[in-house]
């Protein structure tokens, strides 16, 4: 990963939360600072942030452990697993009905990371599966999951204007991205016609837990396919989403 854009403080609260994992209520500021190298007094600046968002919590001793934050965090990177397994699950039939695979995956930074893939018996297969990436920018699946994103948000996350084309349908402008991006807000699902892959198409819809969108999932279809197989496709996938987001 590239190390130009990384914040100093993010990397200092990463070693402080590695010493306190391993042991809890022993390290004062004194000791987190020689251990680490930090100055006491950027140091306490930074602890009081992570005191206050629950990161960490201190005891009557001045000594530190993980805090409740951290714990909600790590029940939500295994919740993911549980949405995997309830994917397959669920989109079994639809991949049936539809004869078509049908994706899950999750934003990560700027790109879809798949996360799970109902693979149809179909001869003619667009190329993703768990572990892949691709510029979410791209992809039915990359609308969907940061079509809540404010245009803010979206211009931090995309700091270039242009965007890079992976074919000649690829929205390469960031603004016209945005406006792509409200429309799918109100729409409550994405399409992707060819933008991502020469031949293939795409209806995806957001899933939704504790009202923010944690996954997206997806149907690609092959473009002869497109016309005939769309709208069913659209009914399929929103639906799939709408169950999961339901759980």
């Amino acid at each position: 990963m590239d190390v130009k854009y990384a914040v100093p403080a993010l990397d200092r609260a990463h070693a402080v939360l590695g010493l306190l994992s391993e042991e809890p209520y022993q390290w004062k500021l004194s000791d987190l600072s020689r251990e680490l190298g930090i100055s006491k007094s950027t140091l306490y600046s930074l602890l009081q942030t992570m005191e206050r968002l629950q990161w960490i919590n201190r005891d009557s001793n001045e000594t530190y452990a993980i805090g409740k934050s951290v714990g909600d965090f790590g029940s939500a990177y295994f919740r993911q697993f549980d949405l995997i397994e309830e994917f397959r699950r669920l989109a079994k039939p639809v991949m049936r009905r539809l004869q078509e695979s049908i994706q899950l995956a999750r934003l990560d930074g700027s790109d879809v990371l798949y996360l799970a893939k109902v693979e149809a018996p179909s001869p003619v297969q667009m190329v993703s599966g768990p572990g892949v990436r691709v510029p979410a920018h791209s992809t039915g699946l990359g609308k969907s999951l940061m079509s809540d994103m404010s245009a803010e948000q979206v211009r931090l996350l995309l700091p270039e204007e242009q965007l890079p084309k992976r074919t000649a349908h690829t929205i390469d402008n960031r603004e016209q991205f945005i406006r792509e991006l409200e429309q799918v807000h109100l729409d409550g699902y994405a399409l992707d016609e060819q933008e991502g892959v020469m031949g293939f198409c795409c209806v995806s819809a957001p899933i939704r837990r504790r009202n923010e969108i944690v996954a997206a999932v997806s149907c690609s279809l092959p473009l002869y396919n497109w016309e005939t197989g769309k709208a069913e496709a659209l009914r399929e996938i929103r639906s799939l989403a709408a169950e999961l987001s339901s759980r």
